[in-house]
């Protein structure tokens, strides 16, 4: 980002911080547009609004009111002496005072006058339009079907503002919503050229792909108790949804080149993709099912009383129909679930959940994503041992796992020891995994291992339970006698 001293609205943008005075008069003097002046009051003294003496606070409103700007800002960045904000047609308080039938009608009809930065824009309206439905997200969600029609970035908006406005709220009627979010899942959704506002540059993309990623994720929030209850009646109309996002087409085989490597894993990608969140939102309704069954309802370790899920997510292991590691690593990140709810069914499926799916294991297989990003209980240890057994064998000794990601024998690592900790494993114990971790991983994979185990008691609050400390004790006893050979130095200082 260039950040030029030749233009005096740049280099005025980081100096010292200007007397109450300053907001009266702009910077570029009386050839200045009005327009500009307030736009520049406003932005001037915008992060310290709130500290500001209560004369000087209440011109900075009324500048407010006056700049056609949102409430928040956002960000604005400079590049030579081009001025980028984000700018609506109307401020917060003129479309909060139109009518409701009036802000449906306005948005419908505006348009831009412009195609560069400099005037209004949809993104602007968009963002007031996610504030007020914020703010009054009950009346707009029973509404939410004549909002049907709009632009993708006022339906993305509008649902946005319910996911962040209904938390702890109760609402009447679904139906509306349904109706809304069904007439959204309907658009004709292809792969376009699609133009970037701000850069102005046009790629390939869906116009509709991030309403439906907020549908996606408004249902997971509802399901998990984060937003308004939602009743045991609507379950069809819930699983409607769900199973027109988990067929959707993001993400494509063309996102699965992993280009963004180190940047975001497989896991922290299926919650931004659309078909991720949706096949995450499945684990969701099963437990939503189950937390609404009665006492006498049929209910089983093999998904019977929820076919239509157990439909999709045997699909979903299925290789030739999905081979994405984004899909993939929902299963992993919703093993306890399974486990808890679904024994049965988990222990029918999980050679097809960490079956390889490809020559490169690393650092894409489920595997490896289970062992670097999930924790495993007791339960989810007992119904895995074998795949553990497995990867201690398939571990390269060398000293080094030749990659750029972090070292995930260090990660089997700590799985072992935690469940040593619980009683899982016992080192002296023929066939021991904990054992034969030791024997085969090199030495700075062990030193790894038990510093997470130092940093770990050192981050504990209060005194270890006695088993646990005993065994800790026992295992540091062992390590220490077999790690110093007789007459040796023991442990080495890896630093020297």
């Amino acid at each position: 980002m260039n950040t030029p001293t030749t233009n005096s609205r740049v280099s005025d943008s980081c100096s010292p911080l200007p007397e109450a005075s300053a907001l009266v008069s702009g910077p570029t003097g009386d050839r200045a547009p009005r327009e500009t002046i307030t736009r520049w009051r406003v932005n001037r003294v915008f992060w310290i609004k709130d500290s500001l003496p209560h004369a000087t606070r209440t011109l900075h409103t009324r500048s407010t009111d006056e700049s056609c700007e949102t409430e928040h800002l956002g960000f604005r960045c400079w590049s030579g002496d081009v001025e980028v904000d984000v700018r609506s047609p109307l401020t917060a308080k003129a479309f909060q005072a139109l009518p409701f039938a009036e802000q449906i009608g306005y948005l419908r009809a505006w348009e831009p006058e412009t195609s560069d930065l400099d005037g209004p824009m949809r993104e602007g309206l968009a963002a007031i339009l996610h504030e007020e439905v914020k703010s009054q997200a009950v009346p707009y969600f029973e509404r939410a079907d004549q909002f049907s029609g709009l632009d993708p970035l006022y339906s993305t908006a509008l649902v946005r503002g319910f996911s962040d406005g209904l938390k702890g709220k109760a609402v009447s009627s679904w139906e509306s919503f349904w109706r809304f979010a069904r007439w959204v899942l309907a658009q004709c959704d292809p792969e376009t050229e699609v133009r970037d506002a701000f850069s102005g540059e046009t790629q390939l993309g869906r116009r509709w792909q991030f309403c439906r990623l907020e549908i996606a994720r408004f249902l997971d929030a509802t399901l998990n108790g984060k937003l308004a209850p939602l009743p045991r009646g609507e379950r069809a109309a819930v699983w409607q949804l769900i199973d027109v996002l988990a067929h959707d087409a993001n993400p494509a085989a063309t996102d699965e080149s992993h280009e963004d490597e180190g940047i975001m894993d497989p896991l922290a990608l299926s919650l931004n993709t659309v078909r991720g969140v949706a096949v995450h939102s499945m684990f969701s309704y099963v437990c939503w099912i189950r937390s609404h069954s009665s006492a006498n309802a049929p209910t089983g370790q093999n998904l019977d009383d929820v076919r239509e899920a157990r439909e999709v997510l045997q699909a979903c292991l299925d290789l030739q129909l999905e081979s994405s590691p984004e899909i993939r690593s929902v299963f992993c990140a919703n093993l306890a679930r399974l486990a808890s709810l679904e024994e049965e069914w988990l222990r029918d499926h999980v050679e097809q959940i960490f079956r390889p799916h490809g020559q490169n294991e690393q650092p894409y297989s489920t595997w490896e994503m289970f062992i670097r990003f999930c924790h495993a209980d007791s339960r989810i240890f007992a119904l895995l041992r074998q795949q553990y057994s497995s990867a201690i064998l398939r571990m390269p000794q060398n000293e080094t796992e030749g990659s750029s990601q972090p070292d995930s024998r260090v990660s089997l690592g700590k799985h072992l020891v935690v469940s040593y900790c619980r009683g899982a494993l016992d080192f002296e114990q023929p066939g021991d995994l904990l054992a034969a971790f030791i024997r085969r991983a090199p030495e700075p994979v062990r030193a790894d291992v038990m510093g997470f185990v130092g940093r770990s008691l050192a981050q504990s609050n209060g005194p270890l339970p006695t088993k646990m400390f005993a065994r800790l004790l026992k295992l540091w006893n062992w390590l220490v006698q077999r790690e110093t050979p007789a007459g040796g130095p023991g442990f080495q200082d890896r630093a020297a």
